[in-house]
C-alpha cells in the first residue's frame, strides 16, 4: 500500500485550474486567457470585493452562498491528479494513509480525489490547491518568521531561503519601495527570519566568515517588527515569486502603502506574472498606474458602478488600455482617479477646480450632509476636454466638464467636446447655433463682450436659441458657466483668475455669501446631474 501511493505522489503531470469566462450579473461576459491579469475598479461600496468572494465562491460547490455580481463562470481544467507531482507536493499522506491537502483538513482516498478531478468538482475544500485569497489579515502573517518544523517545503520564505538568486530578486523589488535590502537569515536554528537594512556584501565573506556575515544579518531589524505596509507587501512579493496557485485573488494590494510603493507593487506584479491568472479589487489610481506603466497584454480593467441594487460592468480590454495611455494628458494626470469616484467633473484650469470643489464642499457643510464622492480634476484647455470625457465615458464613469462660455465661439472645440458627450450636433445644435452665429457675429467684437457677460448679453433671437442649446449640453453632462467665466460670479473683485480664486476663498463664508448665489445654483445642478444609461 505505501509503496502504491509513493507512486502516486511521484509522477510529473501538473493539473492547474483557469477561469475562461465570467458572466456578470448585467449579462457582461469576460473572455480570459491564463495569464489574464484583471483589475476591478471603482468607488465605495461598488462591488469590487465582492467580485472576488463571488469567483472564489464560483469554485466551490459545497458553499451554497448566493453569488450577487458574478452568476456563473466557465472553467478549464488543465492536467490529471492521477500520478502527478501535484499530490506529493500538495498532499501528505495522514494515519489512515488517504491522501490529505496542507490548505484543508479533510482527507480523500485516492478514489474519490481522482472522481472529483474527473468530474471537474472541486468539494471539500479542493479548490483551495488550485485558488487562493491574499486578504489584507493573510498579508501581514504571511512574511512572520518561518518555524521550520512546521512543513516549511511550500511556504515561499523556504523558497527564497533555498534559492539566492531568487532572494536577491525578491530584495531588489523590496529596496525600490522602501529603500532597504530584504535579507534571509539562514543561520537562524528554529525559524527563517527576514531583516530589513543594508545588507552586507555576501561576496566579502568567505565560508569560513559565514558567521560574521550572519552575525551582522541577525543584527538587523526584522522585517515582522516593521509597520504592515512593509509586511504586507513583502507578502506580496513572495507570492508573486514563489506561489504554484493557477488563481490569485487580492483586495486592496495598496492597503498601507504609500503611492509610491503602490505603484512599484502594480508594476511588478504585471511584469512577474505568468502562467496563472490574477484577479485585484484596488482603489489606488498608483497602483493601477504601475500596472498599466508594465505594458502588459494581458490586462484588462474593470469599472464597476452601481446604481442601487444593480452593477453596471464596463470593461477596458488592453488595446484601449493602450490607446487611452498613450495620451500624456492621462498618463500623467490624476484624470485615472476618475475610476475610484461616483463622478468625474473635467474643468478648464485648476483654479476652476478649487473654486468649484469648495463651494460643493461648503455647501454640504452647511447643510450637515455628507459631501458627494466626485473627483474634481482640469484637462490644461477646453480642447483638451473631450480626450477625457472619451477616455472616462469608455469605463462608464460618470463625467461632467465645466468650460467657459467662450466655448461657444469656438467651434472646433465645441463639436467635438459635444460629441464626445454623444451630442448629434447636426439634429440637436445646429440649428440653434447658426441662430446665435448669425446674430453675434453680425456686431463686432461681441464675442469679446460676451465672455464677460455670459447668456445675458445675447439678444435678438439668440437667448431663446441658446436656452435651446443649453438644455440639450446640460442634460448630457457639458455644462457652459452662465455668467461667462468664473470671475463674473462676483464682479467686485476685479481680479484675473487665480487672484479671483484666493480672494474669494479667503474673504468669503462659500455657503452662505448672496455674492455667489449664482455660483452656488450652478454647482448643483453639476451635482445632481446623473449620468444617462447607455
Amino acid at each position: 500500500m505505501e509503496t502504491e501511493i509513493n507512486d502516486i505522489l511521484t509522477n510529473n503531470s501538473q493539473p492547474q485550474v483557469f477561469l475562461k469566462k465570467i458572466m456578470f450579473n448585467d449579462d457582461t461576459e469576460l473572455a480570459l486567457s491564463n495569464n489574464s491579469i484583471v483589475v476591478f475598479t471603482g468607488a465605495n461600496n461598488c462591488g469590487k470585493s465582492q467580485v472576488l468572494k463571488d469567483i472564489e465562491s464560483s469554485f466551490n460547490p459545497s458553499n451554497n452562498a448566493a453569488r450577487i455580481i458574478v452568476i456563473n463562470t466557465e472553467v478549464e481544467y488543465c492536467g490529471t491528479i492521477e500520478g502527478s507531482n501535484f499530490l506529493k507536493n500538495r498532499f501528505f499522506i495522514n494515519h489512515q494513509m488517504n491522501l490529505q491537502p496542507y490548505e484543508c483538513q479533510d482527507a480523500f482516498d485516492r478514489e474519490t480525489l481522482y472522481h472529483y478531478w474527473r468530474n471537474h468538482t472541486l468539494y471539500n475544500g479542493l479548490y483551495r490547491l488550485f485558488v487562493k485569497r491574499l486578504d489584507t489579515a493573510s498579508r501581514i502573517t504571511l512574511s512572520n518568521d518561518l518555524v521550520r518544523h512546521q512543513n516549511p517545503e511550500r511556504h515561499p520564505i523556504y523558497k527564497l531561503n533555498n534559492s539566492e538568486t531568487l532572494a536577491k530578486t525578491i530584495s531588489n523589488f523590496f529596496h525600490k519601495a522602501f529603500g532597504v535590502d530584504l535579507i534571509v537569515n539562514r543561520n537562524d536554528v528554529k525559524t527563517i527570519p527576514l531583516h530589513i537594512g543594508k545588507a552586507p556584501n555576501s561576496q566579502e565573506y568567505t565560508m569560513d566568515r559565514q558567521d560574521e556575515y550572519y552575525k551582522i544579518v541577525s543584527s538587523l531589524p526584522k522585517l515582522k517588527d516593521q509597520g504592515d505596509g512593509m509586511r504586507s507587501f513583502a507578502s506580496i512579493l513572495l507570492d508573486a515569486f514563489t506561489s504554484d496557485y493557477s488563481i490569485t485573488l487580492v483586495d486592496e494590494p495598496e492597503a498601507f502603502l504609500h503611492p509610491p510603493q503602490a505603484r512599484v507593487l502594480g508594476n511588478m506584479l504585471a511584469r512577474n506574472i505568468s502562467n496563472r491568472q490574477l484577479f485585484i479589487s484596488t482603489h489606488s489610481e498608483d497602483f493601477l498606474q504601475g500596472l498599466l506603466d508594465a505594458n502588459n497584454d494581458n490586462v484588462t480593467v474593470i469599472h464597476i458602478n452601481r446604481h442601487q441594487d444593480e452593477n453596471k460592468i464596463s470593461v477596458l480590454l488592453n488595446d484601449s488600455i493602450k490607446t487611452l495611455w498613450s495620451n500624456p494628458l492621462l498618463r500623467y494626470s490624476d484624470i485615472l482617479s476618475g475610476l475610484f469616484h461616483e463622478k468625474v467633473v473635467v474643468c478648464e484650469s485648476d483654479y476652476d477646480c478649487l473654486f468649484y470643489q469648495s463651494v460643493m464642499f461648503a455647501m454640504f457643510e452647511n447643510a450637515d450632509k455628507i459631501t458627494p464622492d466626485i473627483l474634481f480634476t482640469h484637462c490644461g484647455g477646453k480642447s483638451r476636454a473631450k480626450d477625457v470625457v472619451k477616455a472616462l465615458s469608455a469605463v462608464n464613469v460618470p463625467v461632467v466638464a465645466i468650460c467657459d462660455f467662450d466655448l461657444i465661439n469656438a467651434s472646433q472645440n465645441f463639436k467635438p467636446l459635444a460629441a464626445a458627450f454623444s451630442i448629434d450636433w447636426d439634429k440637436d445644435l445646429s440649428r440653434d447655433m447658426k441662430t446665435i452665429y448669425d446674430t453675434v457675429n453680425a456686431k463686432p467684437k461681441e464675442w469679446e463682450r460676451l465672455k464677460k457677460l455670459g447668456k445675458k448679453g445675447l439678444d435678438g433671437d439668440a437667448p431663446a436659441a441658446y436656452d435651446k442649446v443649453e438644455i440639450v449640453c446640460k442634460n448630457s453632462g457639458l455644462f457652459v458657466v452662465p455668467c461667462g467665466e468664473i470671475e463674473c460670479f462676483d464682479r467686485t473683485i476685479n481680479k484675473e483668475k487665480k487672484d479671483w480664486v484666493y480672494a474669494v476663498l479667503e474673504n468669503y463664508d462659500l455657503a452662505t455669501e448672496p455674492k455667489l448665489d449664482e455660483a452656488r445654483k450652478f454647482v448643483q445642478a453639476v451635482v445632481d446631474y446623473k449620468l444617462r444609461e447607455k
